[in-house]
């Protein structure tokens, strides 16, 4: 095992951000302090992202786990009262602050920026206007959540590297290499189950190899497996005629138990918006070799959503592959959707797509960004009801989209700065995360263990996982490409160094959880963080 830097929960400053011109160059300027990032994430966290109004904003957060901003909760009025007294008593030293306001479900702003990190409980009183008590308005227990402040892991690697190290470790895995001798996937890795999901992120991993090490026998032979994983997606393909014709299955093979076959999880069922996933596969593998075929499939997945496409703009989530079908009432949030048809058209010239982007973003735009109702959104978890499992994935699709298309679109940078907020406030773990699975006896499961910063991925599967990591990195990076806010560049930077950081407890590998502890990999987690980072990279470089 390579020596972690620094030991494993040790924290060393991380260099001011916009000060280097990559992951671990030399400071070119002077720049903020990191004690400033910690005053200015403190005073932003005490603004509330999206509170409830009864009758006018749904209040989301009903299933949330801990909050980093000031949050507002559905406490109902107390008859004849006039004022709300509001304690919040904090575990931490057994402090109680309090202040008043006019309305029981205000949010906790005025003091929040005092309370520490933390188990909570919150209080709120209706009073008459002479001071009497008349009785709770509403009463919980939280967890306030440490906010960012900059003065965490500095890279070990640049972040090419890093990614480079992390995808060698993968292409050289018997289950990867298996491959080449049998064109098919290894059956003893039980997630090439998920063709879609899994064997499209090899193919993305493969095609990032090849770009990492250009002209070298290694890319050729990444190229060549790239080429094998993607030829065997084609062939497994649903036929022509179906109702998701030209898919690639979400479900494929024997390895799923009776109970999960009766569920969603089953062969004859599709996952709708995994259907990207094997686009963008065939897309990056297009862009690496030129070969039209993968094009085509590209476009062929295209044209099946928008065969399929309803009215209001979505897709049901699982669905029967052959009848379309639903098998659940859930709809999806088609923000993969519309990055994927963007691209097809931006970077390919694929007409058509237009009319259906509008759709889809309408629909989004009158159900989630309403709502907020950021539904977790995965091929082996269930459809839950509204608020009872969110995910940050699709409100940081949003944003990314949101702040890529804001030229003609002033509105887009504020919304899509408050998906950011709303992603980094119930998801991610700057420091000292909140007790979970304390007795699980699974070294790495509890929250003990958990190397920060990190990202956790739903709310019902409240881990720190790669993927989550990535995402919210990339998503950073837009909001500060746009933006040109210091603090957005810091907080990328932090969780992309904790990649390097985690690496080295794993010797050269990104492992799916972010830990010391050897857990289950999805090779997706693998993927998706090390193009993220070697994109990272790049862009530092022309953009400091």
């Amino acid at each position: 095992m390579l020596p972690l830097a620094g030991g494993l929960h040790s924290c060393k400053p991380a260099e001011p951000a916009g000060a280097v011109a990559g992951s671990t160059g030399t400071p070119v300027a002077e720049s903020t302090v990191q004690t400033s990032f910690a005053e200015l994430a403190l005073e932003e966290s005490t603004v509330p992202v999206r509170p409830g109004v009864p009758g006018k904003v749904p209040f989301w957060n009903e299933a949330a786990k801990r909050f980093i901003y000031a949050p507002a909760f559905d406490f109902k009025p107390v008859a004849n009262a006039v004022t709300y007294r509001y304690e919040v008593i904090s575990e931490a030293g057994n402090q109680t602050y309090s202040f008043e306001a006019k309305a029981p479900y205000e949010a906790l702003s005025p003091v929040w920026a005092k309370v520490p990190v933390g188990n909570f409980e919150i209080r709120v009183t209706g009073l008459s206007a002479s001071g009497e008590n008349l009785g709770l308005a509403g009463t919980g227990k939280h967890y306030r959540a440490a906010p960012f402040t900059g003065n965490y892991r500095q890279a070990v690697l640049p972040y090419d590297k890093s990614a480079m190290l992390a995808l060698e470790r993968l292409m050289n895995e018997a289950y990867v290499t298996y491959w080449f001798t049998h064109k098919k996937p290894d059956p003893s890795y039980l997630n090439y189950r998920y063709p879609a999901k899994i064997q499209s992120a090899l193919v993305i991993g493969a095609v990032t190899y090849a770009r990492l090490k250009p002209n070298t026998a290694e890319a050729r032979k990444a190229t060549e497996l790239a080429r094998i994983v993607a030829d065997f997606m084609l062939g497994i393909r649903f036929k022509p005629g179906t109702a998701w014709e030209f898919f690639v299955p979400t479900y494929h093979g024997t390895k799923f138990p009776a109970e999960a076959k009766r569920s969603h999880m089953n062969p004859v069922n599709n996952f709708t918006v995994m259907g990207v996933d094997a686009g963008v596969a065939f897309l990056d593998l297009y862009d690496l070799t030129k070969d039209a075929k993968y094009l085509e499939a590209a476009k062929n997945i295209a044209k099946t959503y928008l065969k399929n496409q309803m009215p209001e703009g979505s897709w049901y989530q699982f669905v029967h592959h052959a009848t379309d079908k639903p098998v659940a009432d859930n709809i999806v949030i088609p923000t993969a959707v519309i990055n994927y048809f963007d691209r097809l058209k931006n970077d390919y010239q694929v007409a058509g797509l237009e009319s259906a982007t509008r759709k889809a973003l309408a629909w989004i735009m009158e159900h989630p960004v309403k709502t907020f109702d950021w539904q977790g959104q995965f091929e082996d978890v269930y459809a839950r009801p509204p608020y009872r499992n969110l995910s940050r994935e699709q409100a940081c699709d949003l944003a990314i989209y949101l702040f890529n298309n804001s030229r003609d679109n002033p509105g887009h940078v504020q919304l899509a700065e408050e998906l950011v907020r709303f992603s980094e406030d119930q998801f991610v773990v700057w420091e000292q995360p909140r007790a979970y699975a304390a007795t699980n006896k699974t070294p790495g499961r509890s929250s003990k263990d958990w190397i920060t910063p990190s990202v956790q991925e739903q709310y019902v599967f409240w881990y720190p996982v790669g993927r989550a990591a990535g995402v919210m990195v990339d998503t950073y990076w837009h909001a500060y490409k746009e933006t040109r806010k210091p603090l957005y560049l810091a907080k990328a930077k932090a969780i992309a160094n904790s990649f390097t950081v985690v690496q080295q407890a794993h010797e050269g590998e990104y492992p799916t959880f972010f830990t010391e502890h050897n857990l289950p990999l999805w090779l997706n987690s693998v993927v998706y963080p090390a193009k993220v980072l070697m994109n990272l990279e790049n862009d530092l470089r022309k953009n400091l």
